[in-house]
């Protein structure tokens, strides 16, 4: 009898149905970050530039964010914009699907007429629209500030070769006042020509908190890349003839 007691105790603490199988606590955090993955690589694509010629260059990679009407909001870097081309994007199925560029930074429209103002950060971030696009989107976050150390997940194509997943951390935050990557976002996470553009996903939320821009390298230690804060989405401005443009814009 003392023996079955001691046994009926011990099972209290190990059997629970709280986080018996099957239950959302009994998901690790290895199997959630395998879920974002699954769930933002459906929103990915990349990112090609069509020259007048019939050239086709590959350029950065590219996420559906959202919709704008009818059409599918993707979110990539300003950087990739580039002039005297059109533009294309594919999701991994090999169907290409034309875009046309939609938001960029303001003080890029018109620098005359909304220049940055004193502590602006540049804007290294661009928005394009595909027309009857029926993507799964991955959903932007409100922009509050990454807590240091969080865990943050990606999916793009470095060196343009294949979709591919990683995951990294926030490593901190440029805070240099006047700085044009002020606010800036730090990251330990892997990176290669091609990333340019990827969305940065929280691990946790797996909501869209920036994009994946640039690094800089040192002969001390590893690269440090940075992403544009999605709340520096602000900062953007529709180009003229496009939706929500101003007619006296130019």
């Amino acid at each position: 009898m003392r023996l079955f007691l001691i046994a009926l105790v011990a099972g209290a603490f190990f059997v629970s149905p709280a986080v018996g199988k099957g239950s959302p606590q009994a998901k690790t955090e290895r199997e959630n970050l395998i879920e974002t993955f699954a769930s933002l690589s459906k929103s990915v694509g990349a990112l090609y530039a069509l020259e007048s010629g019939g050239n086709m260059r590959f350029l950065c990679s590219a996420t559906a964010v959202g919709k704008h009407e009818k059409a599918t909001i993707i979110l990539t870097a300003y950087h990739c914009v580039q002039k005297g081309v059109s533009y294309l994007i594919t999701f991994g199925d090999n169907q290409f699907h034309p875009l046309s560029v939609w938001q960029i930074p303001h003080y890029e429209i018109s620098k005359g007429k909304s220049p940055r103002a004193y502590n602006e950060p540049e804007t290294d971030m661009a928005l394009f629209l595909m027309e009857n696009g029926d993507m799964p989107l991955a959903k932007m976050d409100d922009g509050k500030t990454q807590i240091t150390g969080s865990k943050l997940a990606m999916v793009g194509y470095p060196l343009g070769v294949a979709k591919i997943s990683y995951e990294g951390i926030v490593a901190g935050h440029l805070n240099r006042p006047g700085a044009d990557l002020h606010g800036y976002v730090l990251m330990q996470i892997f990176g290669a020509p091609g990333s340019s553009g990827s969305a940065v996903v929280s691990a946790k939320t797996g909501k869209v908190v920036g994009v994946l821009v640039a690094a800089k390298g040192d002969r001390a230690g590893l690269p440090v890349i940075f992403a544009t804060p999605i709340s520096f989405k602000k900062y953007l401005k529709p180009v003229p003839g496009s939706p929500g443009a101003g007619e006296d814009e130019d």
